[in-house]
């Protein structure tokens, strides 16, 4: 009978191991971070989130301001206006000063960032005190901004008539821009802007001195500028005699009496009808 034997093999040290991943150690090293990448990785990634926050709150700074700069909010509101026949003067918070003509609405807007008047209806002159915030007069869909100036403007339903008594403005329009000077003055009607022509800018403003002046002006024209200071209404029955013309300095409170000596300077002859309506007719 055969007997089989086995080689003796010397057992292993008690409580060692075979290390069977010494192989594989440098590789898991290149795999896995140490803990001191781990640490170094997380150290840049708080630094660069405080960066981040940093230039967040930067952004956000600079929004409220570029905000506040287009939003532009009201610090004072004031209402100004004048009867049928009445004149006004004010004195703005910032010193400049308004002179409203009959009949005439003014909302003014002392802004943040701007100063913004609405002429909403009639006539004002405007003496502007210069400051750092642009003074602009808006009158229908016109806008008219000061450029260091005295200048009148008067409110035709659909745009302004501007005029310059001292230094210039810009005058703007949704699709045109002008500039206008002493002497000068633009009509607007909406979009559009009428050739510059040179006048009297004293003639443009004489009714501050309660004068009406005319100078070879239609007899329409003279009593739809009557109409303005006149309550009880005016009205020309004969269309032949609305082009007959007519010149002269008058008494802004004496439109009565204008109105009954017009026979003596046109051929024309006044009745009139109950209810106090004012009827010219051709004589």
């Amino acid at each position: 009978m055969k007997i089989s034997r086995h080689e003796a093999r010397p057992l292993p040290e008690q409580g060692s191991a075979p290390d069977v991943l010494s192989p594989y150690t440098e590789a898991l090293r290149n795999h896995f971070p140490s803990r001191e990448d781990i640490l170094r990785a997380a150290q840049q990634q708080t630094r660069h989130q405080r960066r981040l926050k940093k230039i967040t709150a930067g952004i956000a700074a600079i929004s409220v301001v570029a905000l506040s700069w287009y939003v532009d909010p009201v610090l004072q509101r004031e209402d100004l206006h004048t009867m049928v026949g009445q004149q006004a003067h004010y004195v703005l918070k910032d010193g400049s000063r308004v002179t409203l003509n009959t009949n005439s609405v003014l909302l003014v807007e002392q802004r943040l960032y701007s100063r913004q008047l609405h002429l909403q209806q009639g006539e004002a002159l405007f003496s502007v005190e210069h400051a750092w915030r642009p003074f602009t007069v808006y009158a229908h869909e016109t806008a008219i901004r000061d450029i260091g100036t005295v200048f009148n403007v008067r409110h035709h339903g659909q745009g302004a008539v501007v005029t310059v008594v001292e230094g210039a403005v810009e005058v703007r329009t949704a699709s045109d821009r002008r500039q206008v000077f002493q002497n000068q003055a633009v009509r607007t009607l909406a979009a559009d802007i009428s050739t510059t022509q040179t006048v009297s800018a004293t003639a443009a403003t004489v009714w501050q001195q309660g004068r009406l002046m005319f100078d070879g002006d239609t007899l329409a024209e003279v009593v739809s500028e009557l109409q303005r200071y006149h309550h009880e209404q005016i009205e020309i029955a004969d269309a032949r005699i609305t082009h007959y013309r007519m010149s002269g300095e008058y008494d802004i409170n004496g439109i009565d009496a204008l109105i009954d000596t017009l026979p003596e300077i046109l051929p024309v002859r006044i009745s009139r009808q109950e209810g106090g309506v004012i009827v010219i007719r051709h004589r």
